[in-house]
């Protein structure tokens, strides 16, 4: 049995899957970062943070959150799963308070540095540079793959194509934020996994 990458390996390689600084640079900015536990529930980035850390998930999951001013309703935009990067990014990119807050869905274990660690290294090496702008692409292809299901998909095609990707950490969702996701009521999705628990039974 493979050993699992201690905290410092699982970032070096998260990083080398999108470009290759020196080494010796990566273990310099591995070693600045503050590792933390953050419990179930608790923020990694709250609303209206101005400070935008950003931080290396080693495990558990996050969601990307927001709440409707009108309403005061919570509202699920995304989630990430360990291994991943994780920050408020439209708040580091307009210098502003972050208006997505970042929430622990599941105990999570994290590395933590200031946004401008990151930055400040893509002036040093090119890869840096490399590194940021491969991490903005991959974001922006995620929002327009969920644009795209939202407008083209069913609902149990979301939901199916979700647990396919994600089988065994979407179990771990609570079912209101898993819902507010797919932008389906509680009531409706839990209709919809007993109706598709009903076709597998069947089959």
């Amino acid at each position: 049995m493979n050993a699992q990458p201690g905290p410092e390996e699982q970032i070096l390689r998260y990083i080398e899957r999108f470009a290759s600084p020196p080494r010796e640079q990566v273990r310099d900015f591995i070693a600045g970062a503050r590792r933390s536990i953050i419990a179930r529930g608790d923020f990694l980035v709250e609303l209206g943070d101005t400070t935008c850390p950003l931080h290396f998930v080693h495990s558990g999951i996050v969601r990307y959150m927001l709440v409707i001013p009108e309403t005061g309703q919570d509202v699920t935009k995304d989630f990430s799963f360990a291994p991943t990067f994780a920050t408020s990014f439209g708040s580091a990119v307009r210098s502003e308070p972050a208006r997505i807050g970042i929430a622990a869905v599941a105990d999570c274990v994290v590395s933590t540095w200031p946004l401008n660690r990151l930055t400040s290294l893509f002036d040093v090496d090119p890869q840096w540079q490399k590194l940021g702008r491969k991490l903005a692409e991959w974001l922006y292809v995620r929002k327009e793959d969920r644009e795209i299901a939202l407008l083209t998909l069913t609902a149990e095609q979301r939901y199916t194509a979700l647990t396919l990707e994600f089988s065994e950490q979407i179990v771990k969702v609570p079912q209101h934020q898993l819902a507010s996701y797919l932008s389906l009521t509680p009531e409706s999705l839990s209709r919809l996994k007993a109706r598709l628990a009903r076709k597998r039974n069947s089959d």
